[in-house]
């Protein structure tokens, strides 16, 4: 199992084991999405570098009906299974597996950038 993604986890795994890794990772997640919700009642556009498997924008897109995500990991195995996991949301597009350096112009304007 190829581990390219920087991380003690393999990208199948990530999701399952990062809980025991990173204490309070929902409500990492939870309270990121609050701080959203207290600054904009529904943002046009969120951009989530490193997003991993995609975890905070699933959740986020549910409290966020409107709201159109854009995604970017440095690893091809994590947006992979991100793409498995939202290829049902048409509101979320992926730029590709780009670290945060390799990031040129992002199409429009985001009103909220996470990168967690």
């Amino acid at each position: 199992m190829k581990n390219e993604n920087k991380t003690s986890h393999s990208a199948e795994i990530y999701d399952s084991q990062i809980r025991s890794t990173i204490p309070y990772y929902d409500f990492i997640h939870d309270e990121t999405i609050n701080l959203v919700k207290s600054m904009v009642d529904d943002p046009a556009i969120w951009f989530d570098t490193g997003c991993g498997t995609g975890t905070l924008v699933e959740k986020a897109s549910k409290e966020f009906p409107n709201t159109r995500f854009i995604l970017a990991d440095p690893s091809q195995e994590m947006l992979d299974e991100a793409r498995m996991k939202l290829s049902s949301n048409p509101r979320i597009e992926f730029l590709g597996n780009l670290t945060s350096q390799e990031i040129g112009k992002i199409p429009q304007k985001p009103y909220v950038i996470t990168a967690i």
